[in-house]
């Protein structure tokens, strides 16, 4: 019997797995899909880097370069050209950049003159966090109609693909709801936390990071380190099917085979879980399949540099009332030097999501036409066909958080107690980008490491 069964490889599967092994632990991981690394994952095609899922992280995101560290690939981060601090917003038939200075704030035509008075008024709106606020409820009381609209509601279709009238602001943005929670404003809040960071930093002799990195190679290279650091301990190719709890621990049923483990990770997606729960905790598996999930597709498409002008930046986002069906665009090429072949310009573009789910079934044919004419009608110039086009569906893309959510996934977590040795990690617990999914596998992995630290081989408690 093992010490860990960790069902799913994805980042935060890899990431459980990676730490237990570190501290001694007999790890064995199982995925279902024919590789490792989830959406985390980066695809050689054409002579392209294409990312599957995210294509950076933050700057600020503390588990990440904590795992980085620990595997020995700090070194191998890259920082995002200085083109990444140029954002667009597509508004009125133009891409407008967002402003990123109080100077470009002014002058800027993305809002309106009543719209920033209102928006720069925001330390002196009277606090009213609630736990049912909608990300729409907060972002109108903290900033305004106008900068609800057009600012932070394309910034969520932008992370969730979502709804910003029916996602959670405490459950998808507990940072931003927390800072108003706890300070009455959102920027006096975040002033606060990032004077205290400021200073934590320094004690602990960190550098403080600001913008945007990938990995040499793209972000697959970091779970296809961790992959190589399991070896003959990870077997992709083989779907976990269902769960017995068993004296000591558990035994899943995978690919005509059983394995038996001391202690079970499931790190899949919400639905997946649910189902593998189904027996062994059906309220667990209950508060777990109400996550919503909507459908994404990603196209990946790519024309030569001087057929048409990109502007130089990250890339743009679309509020959801100006007639595009395209989420958003990222401009990879211009963000990491290797993405593309010379002379190219490579693009990323996002359909579907929580208000448009149809987009992203379409036949590619169609979803070609929309990529052409929603460009077009955005850079003033039609792009042409494509020179490459590579397009990726996930119908259960990204977890949708809503008001209640931290709820169900607490009553999931008290369910589990009643299962000891079991737990959980992936994007769906806290939040849906990087950052979070390592931190949900750092914490299933000191989760698992206390309860066999406390249990001896026999399953029984050693005191």
């Amino acid at each position: 019997m093992i010490d860990t069964l960790v069902v799913g490889a994805g980042i935060a599967g890899l990431t459980t797995a990676f730490e237990l092994t570190r501290g001694g632990r007999k790890v064995l991981v199982i995925e279902q899909q024919e590789r490792s690394g989830g959406n985390v994952y980066t695809l050689s095609h054409q002579d392209y880097r294409l990312e599957s899922g995210p294509h950076s992280f933050m700057g600020s995101a503390e588990n990440l370069w904590k795992l980085l560290d620990a595997a020995g690939l700090e070194g191998e981060a890259v920082a995002a050209s200085p083109a990444a601090e140029n954002r667009y917003i597509y508004r009125n038939g133009r891409l407008m950049a967002l402003p990123m200075s109080a100077g470009r704030f002014l002058t800027s035509p993305l809002l309106s003159f009543g719209a920033k008075m209102r928006l720069a008024m925001e330390p002196f709106v009277r606090g009213g966090a609630r736990e049912d606020d909608t990300a729409w409820d907060f972002f109108v009381r903290r900033f305004g109609v106008e900068a609800a609209s057009y600012i932070m509601s394309p910034f969520i279709s932008g992370i969730y693909a979502g709804d910003i009238r029916t996602l959670g602001a405490r459950a998808a943005f507990p940072k931003f709801w927390g800072f108003e929670k706890e300070s009455g404003s959102m920027i006096r809040g975040a002033m606060r936390y990032m004077k205290a960071k400021r200073r934590r930093y320094k004690a602990e002799g960190k550098p403080l990071r600001k913008g945007l990195f990938s990995l040499k190679g793209g972000l697959g290279t970091l779970t296809g380190h961790l992959s190589s650091r399991l070896g003959q301990h990870l077997r992709t190719s083989c779907a976990a099917t269902s769960i017995r709890v068993i004296p000591g621990g558990f035994q899943v049923a995978a690919q005509g085979e059983t394995i038996q483990a001391r202690s079970l990770v499931l790190a899949v997606p919400p639905q997946k879980a649910a189902a593998l729960l189904a027996d062994v905790s059906p309220a667990a598996a209950q508060a777990i399949s109400s996550v919503p999930m909507v459908p994404v597709a990603l196209v990946h498409w790519s024309v030569s540099t001087g057929r048409v002008t990109m502007p130089s930046g990250f890339g743009f986002l679309v509020p959801r009332d100006q007639g595009l069906n395209v989420l958003g665009t990222l401009f990879p090429s211009q963000l990491f030097g290797d993405r593309a072949p010379e002379g190219q310009q490579l693009m990323a573009s996002y359909y579907g999501g929580a208000l448009s789910p149809e987009v992203a079934q379409l036949p590619d044919d169609r979803l070609l036409a929309l990529v052409r004419e929603d460009h077009r009608r955005v850079l003033g110039e039609d792009p042409g066909v494509p020179d490459m086009v590579k397009i990726l569906r996930y119908t259960h893309a990204i977890p949708q958080l809503v008001p209640d959510h931290p709820e169900r996934m607490a009553d999931a977590r008290r369910a589990l107690e009643r299962v000891p040795g079991l737990f959980l990690a992936g994007n769906y617990l806290s939040g849906v980008g990087i950052e979070q999914a390592v931190e949900s596998g750092f914490d299933a992995a000191g989760g698992t490491s206390r309860f066999l630290e406390e249990h001896g081989s026999n399953g029984k408690r050693s005191d």
